[in-house]
């Protein structure tokens, strides 16, 4: 959690605190240092706790606009309003992007089959896994549903591969070890080869996840048809 509100509060009260003593001194017709002392102290004791107070509030009221509640990391809204500020940051300094598009493979067959709250710990699951991953600068975020985005500050196909085996090795760990057969099928676009802007990106990486789930499902089925 962001800390720059309580610290912004905090510092606010200070100064106000500061600022009432000084007024209180210079209006008083006999000052004193330890009148001066205990004056600032007791403002000082209230105006703290209610600047520390309205700033925690206001740390987790930007929180809960920016973040995920499931799964703690970036949402939709925060990814769409930044995206900008990143493309325009890439295209000054003439880099590349990546958008990666994941989304849950059979994720409906987890909640038909396991329930709900398994399958927003499948979720939780997997968020915790991107993030592992993630050693590159990636943002990452719950695009909805059981899609997820990371925004990769690079898009040579060595970084590409790199993560995306590292997410399915990690992924098919975890469901050996839990039994929730996790997966996901991944699609990526360039910046800005494939688009300029986010929903161009994404159109792109979309029709490449779809592929991908094609393949996959053909995959799977083949042997069973070649039995038949």
């Amino acid at each position: 959690m962001s800390r720059n509100g309580r610290l912004t509060a905090c510092v606010a009260s200070c100064g106000t605190t500061l600022a009432t003593a000084s007024l209180c001194l210079l209006a008083s017709k006999t000052p004193t240092p330890l009148a001066y002392l205990i004056g600032t102290a007791a403002f000082a004791a209230a105006a703290l706790p209610i600047g520390y107070y309205l700033g925690l509030k206001y740390d987790r009221l930007k929180e809960a606009s920016i973040l995920d509640s499931l799964t703690g990391l970036y949402n939709r809204r925060f990814i769409e309003s930044n995206f900008k500020k990143l493309a325009t940051k890439a295209k000054r300094n003439r880099k590349k992007m990546t958008v990666m598009l994941l989304d849950v493979n059979d994720f409906k067959e987890v909640n038909d089959r396991m329930g709900h709250s398994q399958g927003d710990t499948a979720l939780a699951l997997i968020a915790r896994t991107l993030t592992e991953c993630a050693n590159y600068g990636e943002i990452i975020g719950r695009w909805g549903g059981d899609e997820f985005i990371l925004i990769c500050p690079y898009a040579d196909d060595k970084g590409i591969d790199r993560i995306v085996k590292l997410i399915h090795e990690q992924l098919y760990s975890i469901s050996l070890r839990t039994g929730l057969r996790l997966s996901v099928s991944v699609g990526h676009a360039s910046f800005p080869e494939h688009g300029m802007e986010i929903g161009q990106l994404l159109q792109a990486a979309d029709k490449r996840m779809y592929a991908e789930k094609y393949v996959r499902k053909a995959q799977l089925t083949e042997p069973a048809a070649l039995q038949a």
